[in-house]
């Protein structure tokens, strides 16, 4: 078997594993924008609760109190889940990218390999 065979095989190994990577950053990206979507709606619902300039009886300003709260309460809560999960998504971006990486190295190697066993040696 050439060298270039070996470096074939190898690059689509390479590949399957990169498409893997690949496949699973894309999910966790997916979960991760939405963490960040959430919590950004729930900032905009706390800002409009705060910027709201109605005049209020007692018992609507209450209301409008334990909202706010609630609402804060559930920002903190999304924050801290997109905070846990920055460890592991910037770790999967890094796989993917690493093993995209090794597969575009095989490829060329591969590529260069064949062209050198093409080319007549005197």
């Amino acid at each position: 078997m050439k060298n270039s065979d070996k470096l074939a095989q190898l690059e689509r190994i390479a590949r399957i594993k990169a498409e893997r990577e690949l496949k699973r950053f894309a999910a966790f990206s997916l979960h991760m924008a939405q963490a960040q979507n959430n919590a950004a709606a729930m900032r905009t619902a706390l800002d409009q609760s705060y910027r709201s300039t109605a005049p209020l009886t007692v018992a609507e300003a209450r209301i409008a109190n334990a909202q706010a709260g609630r609402s804060a309460r559930d920002l903190r809560q999304a924050e801290a889940e997109v905070a846990r999960m920055q460890p592991r998504f910037d770790a999967a971006r890094r796989d993917a990218a690493r093993e995209f990486g090794r597969a575009e190295v095989l490829l060329n190697l591969s590529a260069a390999s064949r062209d050198k066993e093409k080319t007549p040696r005197y």
